[in-house]
């Protein structure tokens, strides 16, 4: 087997967090990704009158190296069909499968970021990762080389509207336009600094009640500025919109996705909310959703589906934002196909296969059509 790493000047404390297995053998105490939302402790109901999904539970893909995978944020599908696993442990954060996810072709990057969150696949081949604690995002080219980073590594700063800081807040998602620019929505709602390496930062780490951790160089709480921004193809930035709530928690604008339509469709994880976005970054619409908006994904078809989190469950929606179908079931065995948190998904060009990103249960799990 092929690994490929990507040199990265990371700092001493990084060493000590990543040698040795993984340092809990408890899903979610390596690298979680705490929503800022009460645990479930039954499974949410589907949508009443819609029917299920015709699919079942596949063989899950397994992890390499005789490693366990830290919490799964994402996958994705590389041009080839393959399939992209980005997870929590830092000796094999990206993983790429066949297209049956049972036959790993390599395990590379590792220890690229701290606390993995997107990644996207862009037209050309190129990976898309990003940093929620480290609050970078990473371009890469299809052998895992880095291309640009955005983002200074460990920082944040108050935001300045005439001016990007050149920091991020917390990125948490990636999509692209026909022209090529890039759209990255940020903050995680003052969660996600994972709590085994927050120490391993450049600034100073302190415990609060109510935050995991403040960034500093300014001083800017964690997840404070939620916000979606847009980028030309060569990572200039070009405009952003403040998708603050006036009261109440810090927004979880989790996801991001472009339509078939060329609109930015954005979840609001905290609020269960869609929010739809001109590529000018004029507010169109909003669609309240009953359940968690955590994870989007466009089909090869222009279909529209979505993850659900901690609700347990993947949807397929109309472009309404109607469900109209629904498969999976909350719950907390690891042994079993149970979803703690669907965090994110990526659906096969042939449409007969979902993969989802548990980041609780620290799994991948594979849906199939019938």
């Amino acid at each position: 087997m092929k690994r490929l790493a990507v040199p990265l000047l990371l700092s001493v404390c990084v060493s000590i967090v990543i040698r040795g297995q993984n340092p809990s053998p408890n899903p979610g105490d390596f690298g979680p990704d705490p929503a800022n939302i009460p645990a479930p402790t039954a499974p949410t109901a589907p949508p009443a009158g819609v029917p299920m999904l015709a699919f079942h539970f596949g063989a899950r893909p397994l992890p390499p190296l005789g490693q366990k995978f830290g919490n799964v944020a994402a996958v994705a599908f590389t041009p080839e069909g393959h399939l992209l696993v980005f997870n929590r442990n830092a000796q094999i954060e990206m993983v790429e499968y066949d297209a049956t996810g049972s036959k790993v072709l390599r395990v590379f990057n590792p220890n690229i970021a701290i606390n993995p969150h997107a990644l996207r696949v862009d037209r050309y081949g190129n990976i898309w990762a990003s940093d929620a604690y480290w609050n970078v995002l990473f371009k890469l080219n299809s052998k895992g080389e880095v291309l640009m980073m955005l983002g200074k590594r460990g920082e944040n700063g108050a935001w300045n509207d005439a001016a990007w800081n050149g920091m991020f807040n917390q990125p948490l998602d990636i999509a692209f336009d026909q022209d090529d620019n890039f759209y990255v929505v940020q903050g995680h709602g003052g969660t996600s600094p994972p709590v085994d390496s927050s120490f391993c930062t450049t600034y100073p780490y302190a415990a609060r009640p109510d935050r995991h951790a403040v960034a500093a160089r300014p001083p800017v709480v964690q997840g404070s500025d939620p916000r979606l921004m847009k980028f030309d193809r060569n990572g200039r930035f070009i405009a952003s919109v403040s998708l603050a709530h006036q009261t109440g928690p810090f927004a979880t604008i989790h996801t991001i996705v472009m339509s078939p339509m060329g609109e930015l469709w954005v979840g609001d994880r905290n609020a269960k909310k869609l929010i739809v976005f001109d590529r000018n970054l004029q507010r169109r619409r909003e669609i309240q959703e009953n359940y968690l908006t955590c994870g989007l994904f466009v089909d090869a078809q222009g279909g529209l589906w979505m993850s659900a989190g901690m609700n347990g469950m993947v949807f397929k929606l109309d472009w309404n934002g109607k469900v109209l179908g629904w498969f999976g079931k909350w719950g907390n065995n690891v042994d079993s196909n149970d979803i703690g948190e669907a965090h994110q998904l990526a659906v096969s060009k042939d449409l007969k296969t979902v993969y989802v990103a548990d980041s609780l249960l620290a799994h991948v799990l594979k849906i199939e059509r019938n």
